[in-house]
């Protein structure tokens, strides 16, 4: 539910109120075609404005650019706020629509079925869903929502208002911050990948005795698997977004605010710098280092670390521009290999004589 004064009061550094009553209350979010008078409707641009089924709408969020287009006084009778950008308006209202709480809250604030060591400190309004364990010594903040079937393990340490659902697995000493947000079946801390060769060329476990460390503002999506450090800490910093089917090696530096899309992999001991973004499918060796500010086209693979702020794709990797360049040349590759033939057959050439 939310007040249109909410908006006006709360949220004026990304909404300009255009008109209406600020007493307007939207109780759910609607497509343009969907409109009724409890809706929240979101008006990007003209074929959005023009497949609103009805004017009354209770809180109207339109482009700036389409003011222009629209009779203000007369057509709309909802509360109109006019913004710069459409995905920062949702990014600041969807959040009041959001039910998550309430599947959580569906089972009580603890399901009789959760396991809790006694040595371990569960804050206050903490949801507990069926089968999960909280091993001993853990400590969970206040607000936070724990899915069924998670298991965090034993001196964990978790902030207020995180969000682990369903199956997720967070082993033993690893630190999560607060308004952090895990989606199912992803892994926080299990074993690094790291193995000696013994003389016999038999592999030979080397214990990982670290942990993962995460920062606050933290979003993991579904299937990622973060592995704890051989002697020190994975850490994710502040800020970072994965996406699903992420994996983080052991000994890895997310910087802060960094956005990873599905299928990024990395390897172990590298150090990623702030802000940065990745098109899918990518890869990063390991003991690299990757400046601040960089973003890869999908599926690059980087080999190298990369010194300089800027946008780098292919493989191996290039500028982006460079990237682009090559991928269309790789394009022509088979018609410049006919055109050749057919000039070694106007010289006479064989292709032992091209080569001499």
């Amino acid at each position: 539910m939310l007040r249109a004064e909410t908006i006006r009061n709360r949220h004026s550094d990304v909404f300009t109120f255009v008109q209406g009553d600020l007493a307007s209350t939207a109780t759910i979010c609607h497509r343009p075609e969907e409109t009724c008078p409890d809706s929240l409707v979101y008006l990007g641009n003209r074929k959005q404005l023009e497949a609103v089924s009805s004017p009354d709408a209770a809180i109207l969020i339109l482009h700036k650019d389409l003011l222009p287009e629209i009779n203000i006084n007369q057509q709309w009778r909802g509360c109109l706020f006019s913004v710069s950008a459409i995905p920062a308006a949702m990014a600041a209202l969807l959040k009041y629509f959001d039910q998550k709480p309430a599947r959580f809250a569906q089972w009580g604030e603890r399901h009789p079925t959760a396991v809790v060591h006694p040595s371990a400190t569960v804050g206050a309004n903490v949801m507990l869903g069926p089968f999960c364990v909280i091993g001993a010594e853990s400590v969970i903040g206040d607000g936070c929502l724990i899915g069924s079937h998670t298991v965090i393990e034993n001196k964990v340490k978790i902030g207020a208002r995180t969000i682990l659902h369903p199956h997720v697995f967070v082993g033993s000493a690893c630190e999560i911050g607060s308004d952090c947000e895990i989606h199912p079946h992803s892994s926080i801390g299990s074993d690094g990948f790291g193995y000696a060769i013994s003389e016999c060329g038999k592999p030979q476990k080397i214990c990982q005795l670290g942990n993962v460390v995460i920062g606050d503002d933290v979003e993991i999506g579904s299937n990622c698997a973060i592995d704890r450090a051989t002697l020190t800490s994975t850490r994710i910093r502040s800020g970072a977004k994965l996406d699903n089917i992420c994996h983080i090696a052991h000994n890895c530096d997310l910087g802060e605010d960094g956005l990873y899309t599905a299928g990024f992999m990395m390897a172990g001991s590298t150090t990623i710098g702030r802000r940065f973004m990745t098109g899918g499918n990518s890869v990063v060796s390991a003991h690299l280092t990757i400046a601040d500010d960089v973003s890869l086209q999908g599926r690059s693979n980087v080999t190298k670390s990369i010194r300089r702020a800027g946008a780098y794709g292919g493989y191996p990797l290039q500028p982006l521009q460079d990237a682009l360049r090559t991928a269309v040349n790789i394009g022509n590759l088979s018609k410049l290999r006919r055109d050749l033939k057919k000039v070694m057959n106007h010289l006479k050439l064989s292709s032992d004589e091209a080569d001499a």
